[in-house]
């Protein structure tokens, strides 16, 4: 697979956008908070590149001498990024083509998204480029970035977290929302783009590279518009083999279709055609960019369940209930205990407990950790059962330990080393019988004690703070082992 009109090698051309050599802020500022100055920051911190600021009205930006115009700076330029007023942008591309930059981004807004003056502006900027060999990123872009590298144009300080997950969108603001929720549930991102207006590349343009990116295994996207929609399906059918593709598709509705027109300029299209195509070619498509985040954490962190029959390990009869409902409206079913583990279960839990699943535990507390797990075992070991669902607390919020539990920080050490011994036998077991364990958080947030997101990632337990959002998650999974199967067979 290569890329249509790139001049330089796909190969090259993909590494002056995400590792260039040198760079060139046009546009750059020496005002706080503008986006020529976080753009110049945002290089700059990567510390390994020749950044060139370009400012007919500063000799220096932040201490850098700067250069009345790109083909002015003596150094060969791989990277080109742009923040100047738009009606400037025509210009400063041919500019751009006269020096031999390799690629481009357009941070300035104010092209298609605005209009039909804007459109033409843009058709104006593309065709300047293209005549040129200059592919870029935009316009109305917020900014990229490449974790391997430290290149950000987004103006983010320190040190970027490396991952194995692309994130696509045609939306800034949310890319850098998915990118801070991914890094709350520990999953680090290889590389990261705000695609604008997509007037050069495009995303399936993104997806062909990122296929063949050794650093990636995951991509996420949010989508307003596909501007190649067959050349999108027949990408993401190869890709899906193997990485998945996790997309949330906004524009379904009449308003926010007209939302996504003024945003970027792109068309909506059908949903129900994009629903099926999805379908069709692996693509797991959610509902927001939480569940989006929340699949991609799965996926990273759980097998995929062999089929969608649920145990559910409970510490009250009516949140089991409760949740056996939602879990089968989210299309899995409530799996049938074998004989052998109701004998299982009848050695460890009082007369009254149901023999039935959900498995109400009827008498052992959650702080009794032996106990909750002695009733996982033979859950796991059940060969009706390929997803176990627990609505225990099998780890304590460090608020209950110092709060209700009243534990020292010596005890609290003690507590979690015990934690963790549990929790890396209950990894041993996910991994022999190859079965996702979700956790259902309870009490505050998931997030709100980050050790014990941490000993829970450990042991490869997913863990959510909603039963409806589990129940999802749980089902794409089993959708996308559907479809590996599925086409396995086709060979």
């Amino acid at each position: 697979m290569t890329l249509n009109n790139i001049v330089p090698s796909t190969q090259d051309f993909w590494r002056y956008l995400f590792s260039p050599v040198s760079v060139a802020i046009i546009g750059a500022s020496n005002t706080p908070g503008s986006w020529g100055n976080n753009a110049m920051k945002g290089v700059l911190s990567a510390g390994n590149k020749r950044v060139y600021p370009v400012n007919p009205n500063s000799p220096e930006i932040l201490g850098i001498k700067a250069y009345h115009n790109v083909t002015e700076i003596p150094d060969a330029i791989d990277l080109a990024v742009i923040v100047v007023p738009e009606k400037l942008v025509p210009d400063v591309m041919r500019q751009c083509v006269g020096k031999g930059v390799k690629a481009a981004i357009i941070i300035t807004s104010g092209f298609a998204e605005t209009g039909e003056a804007g459109r033409k502006l843009e058709a104006e900027v593309a065709e300047i480029a293209r005549q040129g060999g200059i592919r870029f990123i935009g316009p109305n872009s917020m900014g990229h970035a490449d974790t391997g590298s430290q290149l950000s144009t987004f103006g983010q300080p320190g040190t970027l977290s490396k991952g194995p997950v692309a994130v696509l969108s045609q939306s800034g603001s949310t890319c850098m929302k998915i990118v801070r929720s991914l890094g709350e549930l520990g999953v680090g991102c290889s590389k990261y783009v705000s695609t604008g207006n997509e007037a050069s590349l495009i995303l399936e343009d993104y997806i062909e590279f990122l296929a063949q990116d050794d650093n990636t295994k995951l991509i996420v996207a949010y989508v307003e518009g596909l501007r190649d929609g067959r050349r999108f399906f027949r990408l993401a059918k190869e890709v899906t083999r193997k990485k998945p593709i996790v997309v949330v598709k906004v524009g379904g509705t009449e308003e926010s279709a007209r939302a996504v027109m003024s945003h970027t300029g792109a068309l909506a299209g059908s949903d129900a055609v994009h629903t099926a195509a999805f379908r069709q070619s692996g693509v797991i498509r959610v509902e927001d960019d939480d569940e989006l985040c929340d699949v991609a954490y799965a996926l990273l962190n759980s097998a995929l369940p062999r089929n969608n029959r649920i145990g559910i390990l409970t510490i009250g009869g009516g949140q089991g209930a409760l949740t056996a409902e939602i879990c089968e409206r989210e299309g899995l079913a409530v799996g049938k205990l074998e004989p052998a583990t109701v004998e299982k279960l009848d050695k460890i839990l009082p007369p009254r407990w149901p023999r039935r699943n959900p498995v109400d535990m009827a008498g052992p507390t959650a702080a009794d950790l032996g106990e909750i797990s002695n009733l996982l075992w033979p859950l796991i070991e059940d060969k009706n059962l390929d997803i176990i669902l627990l609505l225990v607390p099998i780890i304590m919020d460090n608020t209950v330990l110092t709060g209700r539990m009243g534990l020292k920080p010596e005890q609290i050490q003690a507590y979690r080393e015990k934690e963790e011994h549990n929790i890396m036998l209950i990894r041993e077991n996910i991994e022999k019988y190859e079965k996702p364990v979700a956790l259902i958080w309870q009490g505050r947030g998931v997030n709100s004690d980050p050790s014990a997101l941490t000993l829970l990632r450990k042991g490869k337990i997913l863990a959510f703070s909603n039963t409806r959002r589990t129940a999802r998650v749980i089902s794409h999974l089993f959708r996308y082992r559907q479809y590996l199967e599925a086409i396995k067979g086709e060979k």
